[in-house]
Parts: C-alpha cells; structure tokens; sequence
C-alpha cells in the first residue's frame, strides 16, 4: 500500500478482523491479540458468561487496568528521576557554592 501499511487478518473468538498496520507494528499487533485470545480462553473456562460481548468486556477492563496502572509506574518513575535530578543539583551546589 501507499502509505507503507498492509492489511493483516486476525480472529478473536471466532470473528474474522483485518487491521491496517505498519510493518514494524505487526509482531506487537499480533502479540497483543494473542494476549487477548489467551486471556479469553483462561477467563472462560472459570467463568461462565451469558455471550462473548460480556466476556470481551471484562478482558478490555482487565487491559485497561493494566495500562492505568503501567501509566501510574511511569509517572512514579519520572517523578522519581526529577527528584533525583534535583538532588543532585543542590549536591553539586552545596559542594562547589556553599563550602
């Protein structure tokens, strides 16, 4: 295609879906649906659920938790490095200005 993306086919619990991606993105595409179909499979077989919708459901909350929780790390981490910048700064400082 033009823009360098093909299409690719996948099946998620027996429905046929065809994405548009990058070439780089396949493998991550693909891993992630395999992380849904993995997770469908395990969730269906403890629990019972009355169609597929409300069992896509729970794993897209699952995912979602995840994500915010991955979010929350990554905003920890960066406040964690900017704090330890600063650190080091008034480090620096003190040992060069002050003494």
């Amino acid at each position: 295609m033009e823009d360098g993306k093909f299409l690719c086919n996948f099946t998620i619990l027996d429905r046929k879906i065809t994405y548009k991606l990058l070439p780089e993105e396949e493998s991550v595409v693909r891993s992630a649906v395999k992380n849904i179909t993995d997770k469908l499979a395990e969730l269906r077989q403890r629990h019972s659920f009355k169609d597929n919708q409300q069992a896509l459901t729970v794993v897209l909350i699952q995912f979602a938790v995840l994500l915010e929780m991955a979010r929350n790390e990554d905003a920890a981490g960066r406040m964690i490095r900017e704090i330890q910048s600063l650190d080091k700064q008034l480090d620096e400082y003190l040992e060069t200005d002050v003494i």
